[in-house]
């Protein structure tokens, strides 16, 4: 039995109060996935007590393990939308799941795989190289993340510097990083935000400045409902939802490694080098001089 189908089977049950939490509960699964008590208390002018004692009429020994009935429910049915403004912690397991092991772990490898597969069926190729396009026509690419969205913009950094495309990686927890970045956020320039759970409110400001300096936004994310998104020209979504962890980076990184890919392949078409740079400088420890004139790209 589903977390939906316990509620709506005790909901008969149910005080007229205790009702409301429920259909709080019921009208968007994706929220209580991580909803806080004070979030729904104050949300529904009920005391943090009642919510207590209708999650345990409706069969939980306690709202953390209410919780995670929501987010198994929601890996399960692949449904890959994240509430902003949650902190995250990682969440034990019941134990009424720790009877066989092997089993639990064989469920969350499904829910993986199927996590997956549901990303690389609905991922857009158009909008891939669009993304593309939008990194190869700006003069400057600046990336910016915190947490885990850090670890991808490491990763996305380490990929456009291969294919010869400068970046400034610019971490949203440093304040110094962010006022480093400002003054570049002008002409030319493209910004990727990269911004999963849990969203952090210093990156969808600085995408929120970005756009009020006409800066072109390409944002990296989950959920058409994260917070970067109305800011943004562009949004790939990728899934990373887990009934265990807070985040689960597969789809992500095999998301940008598309996205440089199609840089690859149009740079290639185009007959253009993605190092010419990089050749340059090293010739130079060779003895070798470099011709400002001869040596501008073509692709430029």
């Amino acid at each position: 039995m589903t977390v939906i189908e316990q509620i709506q089977e005790k909901y008969p049950f149910l005080t007229r109060k205790q009702r409301e939490v429920a259909d709080y509960m019921l009208e968007d699964p994706e929220r209580m996935s991580y909803a806080t008590l004070r979030e729904i208390s104050q949300d529904l002018s009920i005391t943090e007590m009642t919510i207590l004692k209708t999650c345990n009429l409706l069969g939980f020994a306690s709202f953390s393990t209410l919780k995670y009935e929501f987010r198994k429910y929601a890996a399960q049915q692949l449904d890959l939308l994240r509430h902003p403004g949650v902190e995250f912690s990682t969440p034990a397991a019941p134990e009424y799941e720790l009877g066989d092991l092997r089993r639990l772990l064989s469920e969350i490898r499904n829910e993986e795989a199927a996590l997956f597969s549901a990303f690389i069926h609905n991922l857009s190729l158009d909008d891939v190289f669009q993304a593309a396009g939008m990194i190869l026509a700006a003069d400057q690419v600046i990336l910016c993340g915190r947490g885990v969205s850090a670890t991808i913009c490491d990763y996305f950094a380490t990929l456009l510097t291969l294919l010869g495309r400068g970046v400034v990686n610019v971490n949203t927890e440093l304040d110094n990083a962010i006022y480093a970045a400002l003054p570049l956020l002008t002409g030319n320039t493209l910004l990727i935000a990269v911004s999963y759970p849990d969203y952090y409110r210093m990156t969808a400001k600085l995408v929120e400045y970005a756009r009020r300096r006409e800066v072109k936004i390409l944002g990296l994310t989950d959920s058409k409902r994260s917070p970067i998104v109305p800011n943004c020209d562009l949004v790939l979504t990728s899934p990373t939802r887990t009934r265990m962890l807070p985040n689960t980076i597969g789809a992500p990184m095999s998301m940008i490694t598309l996205v440089a890919s199609a840089i690859n392949i149009q740079l290639s078409a185009q007959g253009c080098q993605g190092a010419e740079c990089s050749e340059d400088f090293f010739s130079l420890f060779d003895g070798g001089s470099v011709d400002s004139g001869s040596q501008q790209a073509e692709c430029d």
